[in-house]
């Protein structure tokens, strides 16, 4: 029998194009979807992702031990892949990863985050970038006057 290719191997075989990826964990099975996989999110079965076949970059299977007696899979999937989520808990949801409103969201409040720093500096006081009243064991000397 081959051995089985590690990720790495799968994953970075051109070093210079490692593609983006997510990294799931749980119990793989058919979907009833067609051209799509099926990823249980837990062991009773009621919250999974149906993932498009081709998405899938690879697998490998996390064997069971004493402390996790369920044999689970690790899938990497193509980061920009659209994912069906599906369960007892939760609407059905298609979602990408870090394409969505959640990570458009968080670029907006980094970019207005950066905008008040460069305004204000971490004081809130206009033209004063200095730190905070204590850092470490340096105390703050305060802002030079305007």
């Amino acid at each position: 029998m081959a051995k089985e290719k590690n990720f790495v191997e799968v994953l970075a075989a051109d070093p210079a194009n490692v593609p983006d990826v997510i990294l799931l964990n749980g119990f793989v099975g058919n979907s009833a979807l067609e051209g799509y996989t099926r990823l249980y999110l837990n062991a009773v079965l009621n919250e999974y992702y149906e993932i498009p076949a081709e998405a899938i970059l690879h697998t490998a299977t996390a064997s069971a031990t004493a402390n996790n007696p369920l044999e689970t899979a690790y899938v990497w999937v193509k980061a920009d892949a659209e994912l069906i989520r599906k369960g007892k808990s939760v609407a059905d949801t298609k979602l990408c990863f870090f394409n969505g409103p959640i990570q458009s969201a968080q670029a907006t409040a980094t970019a207005n985050a950066a905008q008040v720093a460069v305004a204000g500096g971490p004081t809130g006081v206009l033209n004063c970038t200095q730190a905070a009243a204590v850092c470490g064991n340096t105390a703050w000397p305060g802002c030079p006057p305007n």
